[in-house]
């Protein structure tokens, strides 16, 4: 068992961009969770765990992105069904024709304040040899007065810069993109706690 290396590309840019040989997607592992200032109990982690997999023709598209000024666009789906992994949803080890990103983004904040991770992944036709590309996020937003409705308009705005990032990085390394899957958890930090989130891929 052998772990494939990150393209030069990947470690310059905190963009991973590996060859996905024979089709081999991703797990993705989303987590946030809080704990009191005075609670030794620790976090309490909630995580959401999605094996991302080529669209379906039947799946949803939640949006579409612009991929150039020739009015070509790509489709933008959810991350997909959840799936339950004691563990964790990501690999520790990789056999040959598999692929793993070795890159995350965390936050860690105290309340009163939402966090939030997302991730976008983008990839070529099912079946094929194909490169795949991650972008991912991890922040902050608001204040005690934010309601949960400001927290998703936010973290959508956000998804959609993802996207259109993806799509550039795509371009510099002629990456076919032609599905996008998007994904985000978010948590309000009450005040006095200490709230966390990830995202990981394995």
């Amino acid at each position: 068992m052998k772990e494939l290396e990150l393209t030069s590309n990947a470690a310059l840019t905190d963009v991973v961009y590996e060859a996905a040989l024979n089709g081999s997607l991703l797990n993705v592992k989303l987590v946030t969770g809080a704990v009191g200032d005075d609670e030794i109990r620790g976090l309490i982690p909630e995580a959401n765990h999605y094996h991302v997999t080529h669209p379906k023709t039947s799946e949803e598209i939640l949006f579409e992105q612009p991929l150039d000024a020739s009015d070509n666009k790509v489709p933008v789906y959810g991350l997909g069904a959840l799936i339950q992994s004691p563990a964790g949803g990501c690999h520790g080890t990789l056999a040959k024709g598999e692929s793993r990103t070795a890159t995350a983004r965390k936050v860690v904040a105290h309340g009163p304040m939402w966090i939030y991770v997302a991730i976008a992944v983008g990839m070529d036709k099912e079946g094929t040899e194909s490169p795949f590309m991650v972008v991912q996020s991890a922040g902050t937003y608001g204040s005690e007065e934010t309601n949960e409705s400001e927290m998703i308009g936010y973290v959508d705005g956000r998804i959609h810069e993802m996207t259109a990032l993806l799509v550039r990085r795509a371009r510099l390394e002629a990456l076919n993109l032609t599905a996008i899957r998007v994904g985000y958890k978010y948590l309000f930090v009450e005040p006095g706690q200490i709230g966390k989130a990830k995202v990981k891929e394995g």
